[in-house]
């Protein structure tokens, strides 16, 4: 439930931008208004994955309308979702010639070190970036990369050692704490491993935490998960 839930939220689409789309489709005259709309999704904390798919597709008409600046937004959203096939697909849609832009190449860095586990260089990267200033404090930033290891967690193994667990979240042992609260988790009783109360499937169940995450292990969960 709660992954459909999320889905009908992240499709869910603003009356007068579906309008807007469907009376000029692919013209360039819907650019600007779609450009505004990706603005207002990174400030106020709002996500219409069609919308900024559609720009990208407009952009493919009006290549030279393009702006980096704005993809990079539109992927950094996109990440800020994981582990939907979100942030793929607006990469596959992104023009050759902006591929290199220093926007584009910040969201790109930062979404191949989360998706490798790799947090520490992942947040280091994120404040210290010039593209997008305060990332840190863009709405729903910090709470999408806390959904997408979470998830990960849950969907692959049965339990974690508390240490790692507190490497891989912002917030360490605080964060720990409140996400064993609200997600149901119970800590071992030495206290040193916390035990997932989802139940994984039949060839993930067994498997400890307490081994190296690896790029080969995030990404056979990945699909199942998009």
């Amino acid at each position: 439930k709660r992954k459909a839930r999320r889905r009908i939220e992240r499709m869910a689409a603003d009356p007068s931008i579906e309008s807007l789309i469907d009376t000029h489709l692919y013209d360039a005259s819907i650019i600007q208004p779609l450009e505004q709309y990706v603005q207002t999704q990174v400030e106020e904390g709002k996500y219409n994955f069609s919308a900024n798919r559609h720009l990208l597709k407009v952009y493919k008409f009006h290549p030279s309308l393009a702006k980096g600046d704005i993809i990079g937004k539109i992927l950094l959203k996109a990440m800020m979702n994981l582990p939907t096939s979100d942030y793929i697909s607006c990469l596959y849609l992104v023009p050759l010639q902006l591929h290199n832009s220093e926007a584009v190449q910040t969201v790109i860095r930062m979404a191949k070190l989360l998706e490798a586990f790799e947090m520490e260089k992942f947040w280091k990267l994120a404040e210290s970036q010039k593209i997008f200033p305060t990332i840190t404090n863009i709405p729903g930033f910090s709470q999408g990369v806390e959904n997408f290891l979470v998830t990960l967690f849950e969907s692959t193994y049965c339990d974690v050692e508390v240490g790692i667990l507190q490497q891989m979240l912002r917030g360490g042992a605080g964060d720990v704490q409140r996400l064993t609260k609200s997600r149901g988790w119970k800590m071992s009783e030495d206290g040193k491993r916390i035990v997932f109360s989802q139940i994984n499937t039949d060839a993930q169940r067994g498997v400890s935490g307490s081994t190296k995450i690896t790029m080969q292990q995030v990404g056979k969960v990945l699909p199942l998960l998009q």
